[in-house]
C-alpha cells in the first residue's frame, strides 16, 4: 500500500438508532468527498489522455472485484443488469487499446473483502453509489472532451435508464438486511472499498496531490 492521505476513522459500534443506509452515509461521506477532490474527473484541465488513463486504472479495479463479488455468490451469477466490465471495455476500445493491450492492464490485489453477505452490501453501497455520480460526470465529459457512450464514456453512464430503479432495488435490499447484529460488519466493508479504491487509483498515479 503506497502512501496517502492518512486513513479516516471508520465506525466500530455504528448507533443501533439509526438505519444501515444512514450509517453507511455517515462513514464513508469524508472519503468520498476527499476522493472526489482528488479524481481530475471534475477539473478543468482535463485532457483526454488523463480521462484514459483514468478508465484503464477503473477496469484494474472493477474486474478483479467482480470477479471476487462472482466467486461469493457462486453458482448464482451478479445480476446481468449490474455488468460492469463489458462497458469498460467498450470504452478502453473506443480509447485506442486493442484487446491484448486490455488483458495486460494491471489488476488490483488489495480488495475488500467479500466474505459475507453484510460484506458483500457494504462493497456494494460504494460501487453501486458511484454510478449516480456518473450520470453527472458523463456530462462533463462530453462537454469538455467530446466522449460520449460510443467514443470512450459508456461506462459513465453504465445503466442508463435503469440507474435509478437498480439503485432503489440495491436500498431496498440493503433494507431487508439491515440489523444491529450486522450492520458494523456492513459499514466496515464500505469504508474499506473506499480506501482499497483510493490506494489503487494513487498507485495508478490518477489522483492529484492530497
Amino acid at each position: 500500500m503506497v502512501e496517502i492521505t492518512p486513513e479516516l476513522p471508520c465506525a466500530d459500534a455504528p448507533s443501533p438508532l439509526t438505519t444501515v443506509l444512514q450509517q453507511l452515509r455517515s462513514a464513508t461521506a469524508a472519503r468520498h468527498l476527499a476522493l472526489e477532490a482528488r479524481l481530475p474527473l471534475t477539473h478543468s484541465r482535463l485532457d483526454l489522455d488523463t480521462y484514459t488513463r483514468i478508465i484503464k486504472a477503473y477496469y484494474g479495479f472493477h474486474l478483479p472485484l467482480q470477479q471476487a463479488m462472482e466467486r461469493f455468490l457462486a453458482p448464482q451469477a451478479i445480476d446481468p443488469a449490474r455488468q460492469k466490465i463489458p462497458a469498460l471495455i467498450k470504452d478502453l476500445h473506443a480509447l485506442g487499446l486493442s484487446d491484448t493491450q486490455i488483458h495486460a492492464l494491471p489488476r488490483c490485489s488489495a480488495l475488500p473483502a467479500i466474505d459475507s453477505i453484510a460484506e458483500l452490501l457494504g462493497v456494494m453501497y460504494v460501487m453501486e453509489g458511484a454510478t449516480l455520480g456518473g450520470q453527472v460526470l458523463r456530462r462533463i465529459i462530453a462537454d469538455r472532451l467530446g466522449v460520449d457512450a460510443d467514443s470512450g464514456g459508456e461506462f459513465l453512464d453504465v445503466y442508463g435508464r435503469d440507474t435509478g430503479r437498480l439503485w432503489k432495488a440495491f436500498l431496498k435490499q440493503l433494507a431487508e438486511f439491515d440489523t444491529p447484529l450486522h450492520n458494523a460488519e456492513v459499514v466496515q466493508a464500505g469504508c474499506a472499498t473506499f480506501d482499497c479504491f483510493q490506494t489503487w487509483l494513487e498507485q495508478a498515479g490518477v489522483l492529484n496531490d492530497a
